[in-house]
């Protein structure tokens, strides 16, 4: 008789105020905000680079008393290591428990697109393990050969990784389906398939993940499809796949990758710096190019229980607009602070729009703001944004 996966740990003690990832999204797939029961809302996962990035999304948290996820790709945990990424996993993983320490909101950490399938990627998700809380386990994708993982293969490799760290307490999200466009050096597919209802229900039952990544129509990238044309995701399919793992288990909860959408208003920034700029490189047109994912769809894979939304490039965006701004105003600043403190403050900015679009507000505590008075917008210093917002 085939052995049953591992049932997740529920009594591992993690350090001061972190927790699974899975237990920040069961909360959000099932309406919880403190003692109430509301509308199901999502957790956008904010992949972070930087030491900045993970200030700037703590203090977002803090002001929103929102469930706060981070994640960390492969090429992230390089840069934290300089170029070592297991060292990479003990600085980021120490530098956030240090700082949940001090707060007052649950945390929880994630190592995106990790793979059991090269020797690199055993290592990492081996190592990942013993420092975050939460990892996820793609194996939907041969990369030597650039094709899709067989199904057999995919759910042997994502077992053995649930078996690895759900008797440690770590939840495991998995993937099936390939997702096209690029994300990093790391993680890129020329092509993309949609998940398969018939293999959902054995890869749910054989691996035992509670997370799941299914491939409806999100693309890696800032661009996911030609400008002046919406993305088109395949909300019946979603749907479809949530009454699936409903029959097997409640407790499953859906991830959206590529679901990056696209403020207009970072764009319009930076365009209106970049005309002040001479700039060689066509910069200018690659801005005018990027398509994001259109918030009503989210909107729409968010009820169909997607709860956690992959949250990078609109944030990279705003980054690079704010640096843009602070470049037109004073390109001779030596104290460099100045300009950390101004990208910071916008890559907040980006932060608290994300987690008030997607309900995940009033999580711990009531805000610290009117979420409804918050206005977005980069020519203005984030103290003034907050205090007009309380």
């Amino acid at each position: 008789m085939k052995k049953s996966p591992p049932k997740l740990n529920l009594d591992r003690k993690f350090p001061d105020n972190m927790t699974t990832a899975h237990a920040l999204l069961l909360k959000a797939k099932n309406g919880e905000k403190g003692n109430k029961r509301e509308k199901p809302y999502a957790v956008p996962a904010f992949n972070v680079t930087t030491f900045q990035g993970i200030n700037a999304a703590f203090r977002a948290f803090e002001l929103l008393g929102s469930s706060g996820l981070l994640a960390v790709s492969n090429s992230a945990i390089k840069h934290f290591g300089d170029g070592d990424p297991v060292f990479g996993l003990e600085l980021f993983s120490g530098y956030v428990m240090k700082k949940a320490k001090r707060s007052n909101v649950k945390i929880a950490t994630h190592l995106d697109h990790g793979d059991y399938i090269s020797d690199k990627g055993r290592k990492v998700i081996q190592s990942a393990v013993q420092y975050l809380t939460s990892v996820m386990a793609d194996n939907s994708t041969d990369k030597a050969v650039n094709r899709p993982m067989p199904l057999g293969d995919n759910i042997t490799l994502t077992r053995e990784v649930v078996d690895m760290a759900h008797p440690l307490g770590l939840s495991v999200e998995g993937e099936l389906g390939v997702l096209a466009g690029e994300e990093d050096e790391d993680t890129k597919s020329e092509f993309s398939t949609y998940t398969n209802p018939d293999e959902l229900d054995r890869f749910l039952r054989d691996t035992g993940v509670l997370m799941l990544a299914p491939t409806i129509g999100t693309m890696h990238g800032p661009n996911k499809g030609k400008p002046g044309h919406k993305v088109k995701l395949n909300i019946p399919l979603a749907h479809e796949l949530l009454d699936i793992a409903n029959k097997i288990n409640e407790e499953i909860v859906f991830v959206a990758h590529g679901a990056s959408t696209l403020y207009p208003n970072v764009v319009e920034y930076a365009i209106q710096q970049i005309d002040t700029q001479e700039d060689p490189s066509s910069s200018l047109q690659k801005w005018l190019d990027f398509v994001g994912t259109d918030w009503d769809q989210i909107k729409g894979l968010i009820e169909a229980g997607f709860c956690k939304i992959n949250t990078d490039t609109e944030n990279r965006q705003t980054f690079l607009s704010a640096l843009l701004g602070s470049i037109s105003t004073n390109s001779a600043k030596i104290d460099i602070r100045w300009y950390d403190n101004i990208t910071t403050d916008a890559l907040t900015q980006s932060y608290i729009q994300k987690l008030i679009m997607s309900g995940n507000y009033g999580i711990w505590y009531e805000p610290k703001i009117n979420v409804g008075e918050f206005r977005f917008d980069l020519s203005k210093s984030l103290d003034d944004l907050l205090n007009a917002s309380r």
